[in-house]
């Protein structure tokens, strides 16, 4: 993943604009990373364990509260 800024936008058939804004692994220190999105209101952290395993929290408006474990291989 990139560290930096996403944004998507769309147009719907009804003139409905939608705007999201989108940012995944800020470096918080060395082994803790941070992430938002703002429309739909996420913000989350992962906790790097090694290079293949990380823990993660996330609160989301719709789903509340969050937690899991990344497996990257």
């Amino acid at each position: 993943m990139t560290n930096w800024l996403k944004e998507q936008s769309k147009v719907y058939h009804d003139g409905i604009v939608r705007l999201q804004l989108m940012r995944e692994d800020i470096p918080i220190s060395k082994r803790l990373r941070g992430g938002f999105m703002v429309k739909v209101y996420i913000i989350g952290l992962k906790y790097i364990l090694n290079k293949n395993v990380s823990i993660r929290a996330h609160y989301d408006r719709g789903m509340r509260w969050g937690a899991g474990i990344s497996l990257a291989y």
